[in-house]
C-alpha cells in the first residue's frame, strides 16, 4: 500500500484502495466523513517514524492523549445539611501530547469544579487556568466542594469536563444521602382539642426526641409561646458515629388562649443551628364553637334561592346559659337567623338563612355570640359573607 506521510501520499492511499476489487472510489473527503483517515497513519513502512501521523493530525486542535480518571464516582454517605464535603477526582495525562480542558460545568450541589495541578510543584496559584495546555504524563486531580445546604435525603450531581482529549468528555459523578444537623421526632407536636377546663386541672404533655449530628447544647430558647413550657428531660445519650438525642417535654398549660394555635418552638444551640419544631393546638374554652373558623362564607347565591348556614355552640364542661347574638353589618338586610335548644344547658344551633327576596349585591357582617358577664366566657365573633346575583 505504500507509505501515507504526507497529504499527497494520503491521496495515494486512497487511490489504492479505489484500485481494489470492491472499485471503491473513495477520496480525502470520502475518508475523513468515514472515520477512516485516522487509521491510514498505519500505512506508514515505519510506525516509530513521528511523520507517520501527519494523517492523524488533520483534525486541527485534537491531541492524541486522553484524560485517564482513576475513579468516575464518589458516593459520600450520609452526609448533613450546612455541612460542605471536598471533592478530589485523580486523573493522568495518558498519551504523548499535551490535552487542553476548555470546559468544566456543574449540576446542582457542587461549587464550581477546578483542575488541581499535582504535575507542577512551582505553580504559582491554586488552580490550573482552562484552555492552558496540561503536559503529557501530567498527574492531577479535579477537585470541587459538595454543598448540602440546600438539600435532603438522596442527592445526585454531576462535574461534567470538556476538552480536546481523546474522549472529548469526561462526566464524574455525586451522590449524598442528606440528613438535617437537627432529627426532631415528631416533627411537629400536635396536640388536638386542649380544653381550658381541662387544664386548670392538669396540664397536658407531649415529649420529643432530637438526634443531633454531633454532641450540642441549647444556648437559649427564642420562642416558646405564651400557655407551653419547654423543659429537657432525662439524660443526653451519645449514639453511633458521634450523634446525640436529647429529650424534651413540651408542656400546654391553662395559660393558653382560645383559638387554633399554629407556632413553633425554637431554640439556639452552640452547633450555630437552630433547632426548631411546629406546635399545633386546638384551644378551647367553657365552649366549643362548629365550625371553629372566624367565617362563615355563604359563596354566591342565586336569587331567590335560600342558602343555609348554622354555628353550633356546646359546653365543654358545666352547663352554660343561653347564648344571645346579634347580626350586623349590612348582610343583616338579607339574613334571617333563629337560635335552637339541642341540649339545655349543653348545646344550642343558631341557624341562618340568605333570604328569598335579598337583593342582589354584596353583603358583609358579623355574627355577634355573648353570654352574661358572669360567665366569664368571651364573646365570640365569625364574619358573614354573600354575595346575591
Amino acid at each position: 500500500m505504500g507509505n501515507c506521510r504526507t497529504l499527497n501520499d494520503a491521496f495515494k492511499c486512497s487511490a489504492w484502495f479505489g484500485n481494489r476489487k470492491s472499485k471503491m472510489k473513495l477520496n480525502l473527503v470520502t475518508l475523513l466523513l468515514l472515520g477512516l483517515l485516522p487509521a491510514l497513519g498505519a500505512c506508514s513502512d515505519d510506525p516509530n517514524n513521528p511523520a507517520s501521523t501527519g494523517i492523524g493530525e488533520i483534525a486541527e486542535g485534537r491531541s492524541r492523549s486522553d484524560m485517564r480518571m482513576q475513579k468516575l464516582e464518589i458516593n459520600l454517605g450520609t452526609v448533613f445539611q450546612r455541612m460542605s464535603y471536598d471533592l478530589e477526582f485523580p486523573f493522568d495525562v495518558n498519551g504523548p501530547d499535551p490535552i487542553i480542558i476548555e470546559e468544566i460545568g456543574t449540576s446542582c450541589g457542587c461549587t464550581s469544579a477546578r483542575i488541581r495541578p499535582d504535575w507542577d510543584p512551582d505553580f504559582e496559584g491554586e488552580f490550573w487556568p482552562l484552555e492552558q495546555p496540561i503536559p503529557a504524563g501530567a498527574k492531577g486531580a479535579v477537585v470541587a466542594i459538595f454543598d448540602g445546604s440546600l438539600y435532603k435525603e438522596e442527592k445526585a450531581s454531576t462535574i461534567t469536563i470538556h476538552g480536546n482529549f481523546l474522549s472529548n468528555k469526561v462526566t464524574l459523578g455525586v451522590e449524598a444521602f442528606i440528613e438535617p444537623v437537627f432529627h426532631v421526632e415528631p416533627a411537629g407536636v400536635n396536640f388536638r382539642e386542649l380544653q381550658l377546663t381541662d387544664l386548670a386541672k392538669a396540664p397536658v404533655v407531649k415529649q420529643v426526641k432530637v438526634t443531633a449530628m454531633k454532641p450540642f447544647q441549647i444556648t437559649r430558647w427564642s420562642r416558646v409561646s405564651p400557655g407551653f413550657l419547654v423543659k429537657e428531660v432525662g439524660e443526653a445519650q451519645i449514639l453511633e458515629e458521634g450523634r446525640m438525642s436529647r429529650t424534651y417535654e413540651v408542656i400546654a398549660t391553662s395559660d393558653l388562649e382560645e383559638g387554633r394555635l399554629n407556632t413553633s418552638i425554637i431554640a439556639e444551640t452552640d452547633l450555630d443551628e437552630r433547632l426548631e419544631w411546629v406546635v399545633s393546638a386546638h384551644v378551647v374554652g367553657p365552649v366549643k364553637y362548629s365550625p371553629v373558623t372566624t367565617q362563615i362564607a355563604f359563596g354566591v347565591v342565586n336569587a331567590g334561592k335560600a342558602v343555609k348556614r348554622k354555628l353550633t355552640v356546646e359546653s365543654t364542661g358545666p352547663v352554660i346559659p343561653e347564648p344571645t347574638f346579634e347580626i350586623v353589618g349590612n348582610i343583616a338586610k338579607v339574613l334571617e337567623a333563629h337560635l335552637e335548644t339541642g341540649v339545655e344547658g349543653k348545646k344550642y344551633v343558631i341557624r341562618m338563612a340568605i333570604n328569598k327576596d335579598g337583593a342582589a349585591g354584596r353583603y358583609d357582617g358579623l355574627l355577634r355570640v355573648s353570654f352574661p358577664a358572669s360567665t366569664n366566657i368571651p364573646t365570640r365573633e365569625a364574619i358573614l359573607k354573600a354575595l346575591i346575583r
